[in-house]
């Protein structure tokens, strides 16, 4: 199995989502409530542990009782797209576009439109 550090649970995305949006420390408590009092019925140990994994993967920072995100969303997701392309597709642009059409053939217009995007990277 490949270890994927971007890939999150459902309870690791809330968790980022919420930090990105108030972009504010917040501690396992306030978290802990934050999750009750939207429905998820968890125990403060399960917060803490997600928060701690978190941590240790290299997703949350801590400083203390209190955590914050270690990536911006648009850092997150490049991180994550480059870390599919290596795991899954060589690491290769190539391969994924292989993948991702199954073979088949595109139209000349999205073709162009690839192409020149792909130029503009240069």
């Amino acid at each position: 199995m490949i270890y994927m550090k971007f890939s999150l649970t459902e309870m690791e995305q809330e968790i980022l989502e919420y930090l990105w949006n108030s972009r504010s420390w917040t501690s396992g408590a306030e978290f802990w409530k934050l999750l009750n009092d939207r429905g998820r019925e968890c125990k403060r140990q399960t917060v803490n542990t997600y928060l701690s994994r978190m941590a240790d993967k290299g997703l949350l920072i801590r400083d203390g009782k209190k955590y914050m995100y270690a990536y911006n969303r648009e850092e997150f997701d490049s991180e994550k797209a480059d870390e599919l392309l290596h795991s899954m597709y060589g690491g290769t642009i190539k391969n994924f576009v292989a993948a991702l059409t199954g073979g088949n053939k595109i139209g000349k217009e999205e073709a162009d439109e690839l192409k020149q995007y792909l130029d503009s990277l240069k």
